[in-house]
């Protein structure tokens, strides 16, 4: 398709996305409080590096500058998320005007982006997710720009947003490979051109501070790979241990109707231009399919298979009006109906009874116990537990006679706690928390372990390194992940090794 040629933009439909993301977020923005990642990452905008060990440095300086600006209240965490949300849906739809969707295929994607759980739940929250989405699409539409009119500006606009994207999160790597390989296939041509090579270098010169870190730090990335969970840790770290479920489940299963056409369709698109990104986009798939990762790490591609899945329908239903009127409205139905499983709309009471009657649907008969959210809404459980585990340490932590309370230190052992337990003691009541886990291992580089309020830890686990265990409490919470509730709160002295022996034991870079 020539520029010439492409539909208008449907302002109103941008509109519409803005006022629908921003609806979402009045109701949900305070929903079930702080998730575990955004506890992370603030802990993390306070440990500014140009690396971490398991993502690299944006998510931390976005957050820096944000706290710095507005302060670390989840309704600005979650507010950012949101415009950028409002970002990837408008871009999604401009994306589809330009491969020459009009009404009806604007419409579809708008849809897909707006209320797909894997869309509306990240954008919900504040993690690296939501931007990696913001530069996936953006890449799209740079991609179809070049592709139709390729100017140079496009092209390096382009290297500067994969370079971005790498800052973000690496999974975008794998779509510069599936790239690659669509473009050595149906679009050699760009491979002359001397824009297209002066991308790759403003990439990897924008990625290089996350690249220098890592070898200066000996590659800890490479070690959070290696020990990425397999075999019966890796539903848990999964969510949903089948990925190709997990994918129609959390893209809405009725969109399947939109996408999946487009899948299929932009493998023998008449259009080069949407050849090019919808064969890159199935092999993509393909590539995150065959690694096991998180399932929502495909989510941006169904940006394009929207996309595209609209053309079709638009084409199908043409000149049949109450067809496509029908069609849509019935779309929009299933996307409303799937909110509470994405967002933290419902009240926790409300929560709960949903998923009672899902886990007594799945058993047969009534349960007698409530069901554990975190079986069903693992997100939502991320998000519950945190005040009650800060206060009980607090008051434990506080117990402790003055005289004893100055060297005593508190280690977590999940990055989770440790980020609810340095950002939610809103009264300064506790010293800085460590950890073994993620970056608290190289964050409690040169801390003392001599007499410890070890949190999370099993005694048995503690008795190998001290002499003296003591369990002085269990927390246990309602809603929350099955990994927090019982947790022990363990006292340990006399230690039977050094301090930096103590940190390389309970130094671990696993899901658990």
């Amino acid at each position: 398709m020539t520029p010439g040629a492409r539909p208008l933009p449907l302002y109103g439909l941008w509109a519409f996305g803005a006022v629908t993301k921003i609806a979402i977020f009045v109701v949900a923005g305070r929903g079930y409080g702080y998730l575990s990642d955004e506890l992370y990452f603030l802990d993390a905008a306070s440990h500014l590096a140009f690396g971490y060990v398991d993502f690299p440095p944006a998510i931390a300086w976005i957050g820096a500058a944000i706290v710095a600006l507005f302060g670390s209240d989840v309704l600005v965490l979650r507010g950012t998320a949101c415009l950028v949300g409002i970002g990837v849906t408008i871009l999604a739809i401009d994306i589809t005007r330009l491969l020459g969707g009009r009404h009806t295929a604007q419409w579809a994607t708008a849809l897909v982006v707006l209320f797909a759980p894997a869309f509306l739940s990240v954008q919900s929250i504040f993690t690296m997710n939501v931007f990696d989405q913001l530069w996936w699409a953006s890449s799209f539409w740079l991609l179809i720009r070049y592709l139709d009119n390729p100017l140079p500006k496009y092209m390096i606009a382009l290297g500067a947003i994969f370079g971005c994207a790498m800052l973000t999160k690496l999974s975008i790597i794998a779509w510069f490979a599936a790239l690659g390989v669509s473009v050595l296939i149906y679009a050699r041509w760009t491979l002359a051109r001397t824009e297209v090579w002066a991308a790759v270098g403003l990439m990897l010169v924008i990625a290089s501070p996350f690249l220098v870190w890592q070898v200066a730090n000996g590659w800890p990335f490479l070690e959070f790979i290696q020990a990425y969970p397999t075999g019966a840790t890796t539903a848990e770290a999964m969510v949903i241990d089948q990925p190709i479920f997990g994918l129609i489940a959390t893209m809405n299963p009725p969109f399947m109707l939109i996408w999946l056409p487009g899948l299929l369709y932009g493998l023998v698109a008449a259009n080069p231009t949407a050849r090019v990104l919808g064969t890159a986009a199935a092999i993509c798939l393909g590539l995150f399919l065959i690694a096991g990762v998180k399932f929502y790490f495909a989510t941006p591609l169904f940006i394009l298979f929207g996309a595209l899945g609209g053309l079709l329908w638009e084409r199908w239903l043409l000149d049949r009006t109450r067809m496509r009127e029908a069609f849509l409205v019935t779309m929009a139905i299933s996307g409303l109906v799937s909110i509470p499983i994405a967002a933290p709309v419902l009240p926790p009471p409300v929560l709960q009874r949903v998923a009672d009657f899902i886990r007594d649907g799945e058993q047969g008969f009534p349960g007698t116990e409530p069901a554990a959210i975190g079986r069903y809404f693992p997100h939502f459980a991320e998000m519950h537990g945190w005040p009650g585990l800060v206060a009980l340490v607090t008051t434990h932590y506080q117990s402790i006679p003055a005289a004893e309370r100055q060297s005593v230190t508190i280690v977590a052992a999940h990055f989770s706690q440790a980020g609810a337990l340095n950002q939610l003691d809103y009264d300064n009541l506790l010293p800085g928390v460590y950890s073994g886990h993620m970056n608290y291992s190289l964050w409690s580089e040169g801390a003392s372990f001599r007499d410890v309020l070890f949190v999370g830890f099993d005694p048995s686990e503690l008795q190998t390194m001290y002499a003296d265990v003591q369990s002085v409490a269990r927390y246990y919470c309602d809603r929350c992940m099955k990994r927090e509730n019982g947790l022990h709160i363990v006292r340990a002295r006399m230690p039977t090794m050094d301090s930096a022996s103590i940190r390389g034991q309970i130094r671990r870079f696993y899901f658990f």
